[in-house]
């Protein structure tokens, strides 16, 4: 994206993020290990008491079965609020060299600054784990505009890696060509497929996602539009 017109979207910030997700305002459950344990003798039992495992179990068959997480969680509660402790324990991203658009996302990075700014993603992907598609778009989208609106990324298309996730996540340069890269990393990380749109292009881009629906999301921080694609590889705001 050109210089000026990231001013122009840079300027336009009371347009906000759109991201129509209809997700419910009730609170997610938490998960409570000992109490799990304690409630349900039966699942301590077949599982003992690690936390992992019991989560698991709750995750893959305490849901279904009506199971409580935790003395004030939901029965049947699949919204859970986990601690990124939790989260690591049963799950882990998508290793660098298994990511799909790998090729793509290294560019001319080297393997070191590829693997810092994979930690660096590790921590936008984390809390974004067990959540629904829509939410982790709309998780990856918000945490890479905050980082433009506090001021901790700077628009660049001449400073080195200006192009790639270490420069948005490490160096905190990155023109739109970087956000998107960003944005790839984050979505591979969680086994998501995505199409770079406009990719080594002098123009505007974006990742285009698709949804389990049939239907292709938006996924564009520096664009300020996170949602449905209005008609194929149609921008809302370009």
């Amino acid at each position: 994206m050109k210089r000026h017109s990231f001013r122009l979207a840079a300027a336009a910030l009371g347009l906000l993020l759109v991201l129509p997700t209809g997700l419910p305002a009730s609170a997610a459950s938490s998960f409570d290990a000992g109490y799990y344990a304690t409630h349900y003798p039966d699942v301590a039992a077949a599982c003992g008491t690690d936390e992992g495992t019991l989560l698991q179990h709750y995750i893959q068959f305490g849901a279904s079965e009506g199971r409580k997480p935790s003395a004030w969680g939901r029965a049947g509660d699949t919204d859970l609020k986990l601690t990124d402790t939790q989260i690591a324990a049963i799950w882990s991203p998508v290793p660098i060299k298994e990511l799909a658009n790998y090729k793509s996302l290294k560019r001319k990075m080297t393997d070191d600054e590829f693997a810092q700014a994979y930690e660096q993603a590790r921590r936008i992907v984390t809390p974004l784990a067990f959540k629904s598609r829509e939410e982790q778009l709309a998780g990856i989208a918000n945490a890479l505009r905050e980082m433009v609106d506090n001021g901790t990324v700077a628009y660049s298309t001449d400073m080195p890696h200006y192009n790639d996730a270490y420069g948005y996540l490490v160096l905190h340069v990155a023109s739109c060509a970087g956000c998107a890269r960003t944005t790839g990393l984050c979505l591979n990380m969680l086994g998501i497929p995505y199409e770079h749109v406009n990719e080594n292009q002098w123009s505007h881009q974006w990742c285009r996602v698709p949804m389990p629906d049939g239907t292709y999301w938006i996924c564009d921080a520096y664009g300020l539009y996170c949602g449905p694609e209005p008609a194929p590889y149609q921008h809302p705001y370009l």
